[in-house]
């Protein structure tokens, strides 16, 4: 079962492409339990993930019948009133969520398995290996205070689809525009992430095949992004700045010359 820190990326991308259409949603959900809407989602979130991780099939049946068997009966909610599985008529959406995200996953262990023999076969890249692996997948979003729009709002912790859903939800106009504008904003930091994570890929890379200019410019690249994203001036951490800092120091070790590091 997933450890409690690995679950935010299944539970963002759950929040984007199916509570979106969740009819029992509460207004100003998710999250819902806040709102007094008990989420089997919520409830059972590692035990969806590893039931839907165990079945592999073109039909959502062999799904709902793996997620009744691991989870609804063990649901003290089950028969009741207030029954909360949306698995029914969301599965098919569920299980495209956490599959999205275990591509994604794979898709990053596949990048480290690679990245792992071309350190190896080139001395002085421990540094960079390192501090490849200690960034990588750790900024997605939006992850430090926030105050936007005229009530301020903080966004931290929560994702584009969050705020889509809570400007759909919003009673007031004023309030729905500002959670459309607090939306765009952070699609925007969230392809900017994506972004900078890229960049640091090829980074690793051209480190790796020796390519200095290379490395070091995509390296600068993923630190200007994050730079620019506006994250480490609000309180955030700096993901790709160590990372920058290792390529360079690496590239003079192996004789180039490089300005000095920032």
């Amino acid at each position: 079962m997933l450890a409690e820190a690995e679950l935010g990326e299944y539970l963002e991308e759950i929040r984007k492409e199916v509570c979106s259409h969740c009819v029992e949603r509460p207004a100003g959900g998710p999250p819902c339990a806040h709102f007094g809407k008990q989420c089997g989602v919520e409830m059972h979130l590692p035990q969806l993930i590893d039931a839907v991780r165990e079945v592999h099939s073109d039909h959502i049946g062999p799904y709902l019948d793996n997620n009744r068997c691991k989870i609804c009966q063990q649901c003290t909610l089950l028969h009741s009133s207030a029954c909360p599985c949306p698995m029914d008529y969301l599965a098919v959406l569920l299980v495209q969520a956490i599959e999205t995200v275990d591509g994604r996953r794979a898709l990053r262990e596949r990048m480290r398995a690679i990245i792992a023999p071309l350190v190896a076969s080139k001395a002085g890249l421990e540094a960079v290996a390192r501090a490849y692996e200690q960034a990588a997948g750790r900024w997605t979003g939006c992850d430090f205070p926030t105050r936007v729009g005229k009530s301020g709002l903080d966004l931290q912790g929560l994702s584009s689809a969050d705020a889509k859903v809570r400007a759909r939800m919003a009673l007031r106009p004023e309030e729905r525009e500002e959670w459309g504008v607090a939306a765009e904003w952070l699609d925007g930091l969230e392809l900017a992430a994506a972004d900078a994570e890229a960049e640091a890929i090829l980074a690793v890379t051209a480190a790796a095949a020796g390519h200095w200019d290379g490395a070091v410019k995509h390296a600068r690249n993923a630190r200007a992004i994050e730079s620019t994203s506006g994250r480490p001036l609000r309180g955030g951490p700096f993901t790709w700045q160590p990372l920058y800092r290792a390529i360079v120091s690496a590239a003079r070790a192996d004789g180039w010359w490089l300005e000095p590091a920032e």
